[in-house]
């Protein structure tokens, strides 16, 4: 499968240098970046989908997807990664969730404009007959039939929504509940398949020694560092 990066610039590309290192891990096709150039990774073996960002960041990640499905997509199905995912041990796709959405909502994690996203997200999804949608929100890889994206996000053009959520409770299939792997803090060395990171994470010393030892060799998809 191809494998899609929406992506936000950030200064020396940091995280997407070693998420892409992290690739090692899953078996793939070509990797495109969708969204803003990254400036530090000059490698030919990336294929670069300029999309112009929108005000909206959740709107603008799903453009990414989308421009990246419509016009540089290979294969039926495709990967989605985000720069802040690392993979950590061999890595298959396996259908996750996070229980409900209103178990999610009655958390109290989500809030401002995310949280009217996700209402709103829930509320489409029982207008078409979903009863108790199921929360998608995990910060792992996931996989997309190409077709059925592109027809998606069609269909629901204006709306409001988060897409992973919506496309996996629209076109079903049986999932495991699992909880998330983000990581706001830094304490200890991780564990598990797949880790994620916030932004403030990314910037502590101590993350950056680890990554930097986890994955010392430069990916085919880099230039030398500039950092």
């Amino acid at each position: 499968m191809d494998v899609v990066y929406p992506y936000k610039a950030r200064p020396y590309d940091l995280e997407l240098r070693f998420s892409l290192r992290s690739l090692r891990y899953m078996d793939h096709g070509q990797v495109i970046i969708a969204g803003d150039f990254p400036g530090h990774l000059g490698s030919r073996q990336v294929r670069y989908v300029p999309v112009r960002r929108v005000s909206n960041r959740y709107r603008s990640s799903t453009e990414n997807i989308f421009t990246a499905a419509r016009l540089a997509v290979k294969t039926d199905k495709f990967v989605v990664m985000n720069d802040d995912i690392f993979l950590l041990e061999p890595w298959t796709f396996v259908h996750e969730n996070r229980g409900t959405i209103e178990e999610y909502l009655a958390s109290g994690q989500p809030k401002g404009p995310y949280r009217e996203h996700v209402e709103r997200t829930r509320d489409i999804l029982i207008a078409h007959g979903v009863d108790d949608p199921l929360w998608f929100g995990l910060h792992t890889p996931t996989v997309y039939e190409r077709t059925k994206l592109i027809e998606l996000v069609k269909d629901f053009e204006g709306e409001r929504y988060l897409l992973r959520t919506l496309y996996h409770n629209l076109f079903p299939q049986p999932s495991r509940r699992r909880d998330d792997v983000k990581r706001r803090e830094w304490c200890d060395e991780p564990t598990g398949d797949v880790l994620s990171i916030s932004d403030q994470c990314a910037w502590l010393p101590a993350f950056r020694a680890w990554i930097s030892e986890r994955f010392p060799q430069p990916s085919p998809y880099e230039a030398p560092s500039k950092a």
